[in-house]
């Protein structure tokens, strides 16, 4: 088989030869004067249902990888859901830390800026006090220019007591005017020094948070790199995976519309190896036929288009008796011209029979199919009679969701609707 690691285009090939050489045989076996009669016609038809078997097989193994793929996409989109979510995440984060990049350099600048004018309130400062020690310059020069005289002698050398009181003012003044200039140059140092203490300790922090803001949008930012990368190879695997799951179901396809070939193959050499049979039951007498299940009358599914396919018989079962191992009887007389009792598949029917009625009165060769059987009883070319013989008992063998009779009239090997036509009567 072709499936363990499967690649779709082997499988193909695979396929091809099989229908190849079913053709091949359809071919022989079709050609009725090398015939032998019934038995070697249900030799034949046996041999194309082994092929159609392993088709089957291959359609099976086909459905169980394509079902594998699919969970496998199934897995793969919930893993690029994540991403998805871990993109958008990340994406966000990296805008929060944009904003907060943004944020905190305007907090620097505006730092700056108020640095900026501290020091140019500084330098402002220096030269008022210039302007101040200037003046005190000027007050020592004038007291120098009275020479080597001591503060006694200033206020000795006085003219009247008014002139000493002057004086001595004036020179309490000078001092305090001194002091207090010291005092405020001392001060204005320390504020200064205070405030520009504190915008650097402010500047150091904002950038500090900067560095760390930076630090985790540049973590962010090949984070998110990581994940694209990761995401461009998810979606490229599950376009490998949709594609696989594309090629699995066209060889579904392609097995089953091979399956249907042989199949109808199959039929066709079944309808002309009874026609070409002399053991052929001759005429058929027309008239209702025998109700295939005396056990349960009941149908379950009519003739017709059903789950976007066609029925092309009636489903018997169903009502107050279990369907299962109940006998089937011929719907008229007749004789056995396929008996299928060991393919379990039977290209879908399971263990089934064919029975040939003969040809009606408007020159149409009638035939039943009793398909799903759990036993076939009978074999080719016996002969059986119209609600008496045995033909097998109802099962679920073949392509079933439950047990049943699968029953089809079929006129010239086309099935027709058997309640339509009048060949059963409605239960």
């Amino acid at each position: 088989m072709c499936y363990k690691n499967f690649h779709p285009s082997r499988c193909a090939r695979r396929s091809r030869r099989l229908l190849a050489a079913a053709a091949a045989a359809l071919m022989l076996f079709a050609a009725p004067a090398g015939l032998p009669g019934i038995q070697a016609s249900a030799a034949d038809v046996d041999s194309l249902r082994d092929q159609q078997e392993e088709l089957k097989a291959q359609e099976e193994q086909l459905k169980q990888e394509k079902a594998e793929a699919e969970n496998d996409l199934e897995v793969q989109e919930a893993y690029i859901d994540n991403l998805n979510e871990q993109i958008s995440n990340t994406t966000q984060m990296i805008e929060q830390y944009d904003s907060q990049v943004r944020e905190l350099n305007a907090s620097i600048e505006e730092l700056n800026q108020t640095i900026a004018d501290k020091e140019q309130e500084i330098a402002d400062q220096e030269a008022a006090i210039a302007v101040r020690y200037e003046e005190l310059q000027q007050r020592l020069r004038a007291i120098s220019k009275t020479g080597n005289m001591s503060t006694l002698q200033m206020l000795m050398d006085t003219t009247s007591y008014t002139d000493y009181l002057i004086k001595s003012k004036m020179m309490e003044t000078v001092a305090e005017n001194d002091q207090e200039l010291m005092n405020e140059m001392e001060a204005a140092i320390q504020q200064i020094n205070k405030e520009q203490e504190a915008l650097s300790q402010d500047k150091a922090a904002v950038s500090e948070q900067l560095e760390q803001a930076e630090a985790l949008k540049a973590q962010a930012d090949s984070q998110k790199a990581e994940l694209d990368v990761l995401y461009g190879k998810a979606n490229k695997a599950k376009a490998t995976l949709e594609g696989q799951i594309d090629e699995y179901e066209s060889e579904i396809a392609s097995a089953e519309d091979e399956q249907a070939q042989l199949e109808a193959q199959i039929q066709k050499i079944i309808e002309e190896s009874a026609q070409n049979s002399t053991g052929s039951s001759g005429s058929y007498g027309g008239g209702t036929m025998a109700w295939p299940v005396p056990a349960v009358r009941n149908i379950s599914s009519g003739f017709g288009p059903r789950w976007g396919t066609m029925h092309r018989g009636v489903d018997i079962s169903g009502g107050a008796v279990a369907i299962y191992g109940q006998d089937i009887v011929a719907a008229a007389d007749g004789v056995v011209i396929y008996a299928n009792s060991t393919n379990w598949w039977g290209g879908g029917y399971g263990y089934h029979v064919i029975v040939d009625h003969g040809v009606d009165a408007n020159g149409n060769r009638i035939s039943t199919l009793y398909a799903h059987c759990s036993y076939v009883a009978v074999s080719v070319g016996q002969t059986v009679t119209r609600g008496e013989t045995v033909i097998g008992r109802a099962g679920n063998s073949g392509d079933v969701t439950g047990p049943h009779l699968h029953f089809e009239v079929r006129v010239n090997g086309n099935a027709v609707d058997p309640i339509k036509n009048g060949y059963l009567t409605a239960p």
